[in-house]
């Protein structure tokens, strides 16, 4: 009887894996987002995201985003399909390309995250403008972060980054 009872523990604290286009897809709208997520802690969410319209917001409650050496989770918005991606409390990890990455008119708020062991941990272009909070940009392959283009807005406060490759941060890549 015991043994039973071991196993089941031990089955019950495993990790469970589930892509983040699956979990995307199943989100409903909540408030003022299109695509309200609230991740399991105690599960493994696979693959990245395309993000090209709406209000999302992503707490991943401490569970990981692991990429699998694909693609990161890209943001784009223009003026007619405008984006927004709020994340909080995620760990994204093993991206060939990026952790994150926000172009065109795209908005977001990263707190609390840490993207690690990727090529670059957040990547911005064009006019994007991103909000980063108390997160870790750590053990990336080229940057922790990397700005493109002159008009590109980034504030951070609060956040460490440490250990990446060629440098933590480098503003109007690749010049």
């Amino acid at each position: 009887m015991f043994n039973k009872i071991i196993k089941i523990l031990i089955f019950l604290s495993i990790s469970y894996t589930m892509t983040l286009q699956e979990a995307f897809n199943n989100a409903v709208s909540y408030e003022n987002y299109d695509k309200y997520l609230l991740l399991d802690p105690n599960t493994i969410y696979t693959g990245g995201l395309g993000i090209y319209e709406g209000d999302i917001y992503i707490n991943c409650q401490g569970a990981t985003i692991d990429l699998q050496e694909g693609n990161g989770i890209w943001i784009y918005g223009d003026v007619e399909y405008p984006s927004s991606l709020h994340i909080e409390y995620c760990t994204i990890t093993n991206g060939s390309y990026y952790g994150l990455s926000f172009g065109g008119l795209a908005v977001g708020n990263i707190i609390n995250c840490n993207l690690i062991n990727t090529n670059f941990g957040l990547k911005l272009f064009d006019v994007s403008e991103v909000f980063v909070t108390n997160s870790i940009f750590a053990n990336n392959l080229t940057y922790g972060i990397g700005v493109y283009g002159d008009d590109t807005t980034l504030e951070t406060s609060y956040s460490l980054l440490w250990d990446n490759l060629e440098a933590d941060c480098m503003e109007n890549c690749p010049g």
